[in-house]
């Protein structure tokens, strides 16, 4: 039936029955793009991935463990798992290790312990140095004085001229001091001697 016709009718019902481009079937450009580049990823193996979770643990530099970066690297869902549980790991572990360090990193009080200083030895008072020579006892009556009950007693009472001096004080008893009260030295002995002997202070 062609033989008949033109040759310049045949190469038009042949390019008429050429397909268009825009009816060729192309891929999505981006899923192409993603299978290129999930094509392009490099297999690790399981050893790879052991030694990498070990050195994470072990918390030395991890070096080059795997074919190229983490990033190029096609790992299984196992092997991923591994990793980031490992990773988790090692956060626990740096953590317990810093509450064990942190008391240990702290500043020790240099200070040494304070010595309890020794007391100052009291002050020598008129009437401690007094009864100390008195032998502890009192002026009068002779017996055993403590400080709380003793009192400086000026056998010339200074009402009447005496001095407050050593030859003119004695400690006694503060109950037979107040007794006194400015009787001259003649009247105290005379009350003293008038005893015979039995003399004791008031309230002794």
């Amino acid at each position: 039936m062609l033989s008949g016709l033109h040759h310049r009718d045949k190469s038009l019902i042949s390019v008429s029955q050429t397909p268009r481009r825009s009816d060729l079937h192309f891929p999505n450009k981006v899923a192409l793009n993603e299978s290129v580049l999930a094509n392009m990823k490099t297999p690790v193996t399981d050893a790879a991935v052991d030694v990498y979770v070990d050195r994470i643990r072990a918390g030395g530099p991890l070096g080059k463990v795997f074919p190229g970066k983490l990033s190029e690297c096609d790992f299984t869902p196992t092997q991923r798992e591994k990793i980031r549980k490992a990773r988790a790991d090692k956060r626990v572990s740096q953590k317990r290790a810093k509450s064990i360090i942190a008391p240990l990193d702290a500043k020790p009080n240099l200070k040494l312990p304070s010595r309890s200083q020794p007391k100052s030895p009291k002050t020598l008072t008129k009437l401690r140095k007094t009864l100390y020579l008195q032998g502890g006892n009192c002026f009068f009556c002779g017996m055993p004085l403590s400080e709380d009950d003793a009192s400086i007693e000026h056998l010339n009472p200074k009402s009447r001229g005496g001095p407050s001096a050593e030859d003119n004080e004695v400690v006694c008893h503060r109950t037979l001091n107040h007794a006194f009260g400015n009787m001259d030295l003649k009247r105290k002995f005379e009350f003293i001697l008038k005893t015979k002997g039995t003399f004791r202070c008031p309230g002794t």
